[in-house]
């Protein structure tokens, strides 16, 4: 017996709405592209010019995490970034948990899980732990947790109770880092989550609980410590030890207390009833070998290109690269989130994730400065010095006053590329 089903016909676009999305995904991209991005929307929108913001950018339209993050903006005054976070940091640990994997067409031999170490800078009270409950309810589903280890030894009984797979929600992340690199119970930690990064076999001995091994762990890290101490916390020497650039950035901005009180179980029955959360729930089971089709491998290698040749220099090589190999688990993410069906991932999804790997570097880079304590000081006195010279007529954007403004503070800027930065600031404030 043969069936047939006639699929609805899709509802046709107004040319001029669909005009006015592509330029919107234009301009969004553009802004995450662009060697100071944030800065650049920054002053955009202290114009007055647009209300377009970064979380736009990495959200597909129709999508639960678009409804996600509108209910935030509009029924809490907690960051929309941290909604974000949960989110990624929640299905990507369920589909792990699921044992989800995904490859690249011509390596289908070397599959990733869905593992991902996020971590957030945030103000202190910015919700995290009421968001997650929100996000497990509305889609219906629980991960593993770690509990809280109070050493190296503990750390890896609990992975092993868990079968090896689990989420570690971890607050104040800046202070284990920092605890770690001093020593103590949590010093084999370090050790301990590099090895669980790459996957490999983790053992210990102990006279309380013998032998403990865990042959294949995937371990998933929702990181948050407050913005205002992570300086304090993690210096320089920690950014480039390799442990923390293993971790996917996202910076959180203090919203305004506009809300006395958040309503959110009308949020969670809202969100619940939501089409596009039926359409995710159902697609959470589709598949659990996901594989990055041909088209999609092609289109990340010309990204991955343009965006090494045009910002590479200015970020360690360690966070580029690692952030950049996460985007295959984030096409997988979008694959579900726009509703497409079958293993093969294409290029919608994994311009999605492309975008979502652009935020996370603009990100790194802003966590990168913020524990340069020097920088502030050198950036107010270049600035302060361009300025001067720009009023007297100077052309700051000639090669001439580029080799000029490396003669006069050799010492403080590390190269041409930051010199051209420091311009490029000054320059799109004297537009503004």
């Amino acid at each position: 017996m043969t069936t047939t089903s006639s699929k609805p016909k899709k509802r046709a676009v107004p040319e001029k709405a669909r005009a006015k999305r592509i330029t919107r995904d234009g301009l969004l991209s553009g802004m995450l592209e662009s060697e100071d991005g944030r800065s650049y929307l920054s002053m955009i929108r202290a114009a007055k010019k647009t209300s377009l913001d970064l979380m736009a950018a990495v959200t597909p339209p129709g999508s639960f995490l678009e409804i996600l993050l509108k209910e935030v903006k509009n029924k809490t005054d907690l960051p929309p970034e941290i909604a974000l976070g949960v989110f990624v940091s929640q299905l990507s640990s369920l589909l792990a948990q699921n044992g989800v994997t995904v490859a690249w067409y011509d390596d289908t031999s070397h599959p990733s899980h869905m593992d991902m170490w996020l971590l957030v800078l945030a103000p202190s009270g910015a919700g995290k732990t009421l968001l997650r409950k929100l996000v497990s309810k509305v889609l219906g589903f629980s991960v593993n947790e770690l509990p809280e280890p109070g050493s190296g030894s503990a750390f890896l009984n609990a992975l092993s109770e868990q079968g090896g797979i689990s989420l570690w929600n971890r607050d104040e992340y800046g202070q284990l880092i920092k605890q770690i690199k001093d020593g103590g119970p949590l010093g084999p930690l370090r050790g301990y989550l590099l090895q669980a990064y790459d996957h490999e076999t983790l053992e210990i001995n102990t006279l309380k609980n013998g032998q403990t091994i865990i042959e294949h762990p995937v371990l998933s890290i929702f990181g948050s410590t407050v913005d205002t101490t992570f300086k304090s916390c993690v210096d320089a020497e920690m950014l480039s030890d390799g442990l923390l650039a293993r971790h996917l950035f996202l910076i959180a901005s203090r919203r305004a207390m506009k809300v006395s009180r958040y309503r959110l179980e009308q949020v969670i029955v809202r969100l619940s009833a939501h089409k596009a959360t039926i359409a995710l729930r159902a697609n959470l089971s589709q598949e659990t070998e996901y594989i990055i089709g041909p088209e999609a491998s092609e289109l990340y290698d010309e990204l991955w290109k343009d965006l090494a040749n045009s910002i590479g220099n200015s970020i360690d090589p360690a966070y580029f690269r690692r952030t950049t190999w996460a985007v295959s688990k984030y096409a997988v993410i979008y694959h579900l989130l726009i509703g497409k069906t079958g293993k093969i991932i294409d290029t919608d999804a994994l311009r999605w994730a492309w975008r979502m790997i652009q935020l996370h570097i603009q990100y790194a880079r802003e966590a990168l400065v913020l524990c340069d304590p020097g920088f502030a000081t050198r950036f107010d006195k270049i600035i302060g010095w361009i300025e001067e010279q720009a009023k007297t007529g100077e052309d700051i954007r000639s090669s001439t006053f580029t080799r000029a403004l490396l003669r006069q503070f050799g010492r403080d800027l590390k190269n041409m590329h930051e010199a051209r930065q420091m311009l490029d600031v000054v320059a799109n404030n004297l537009k503004s």
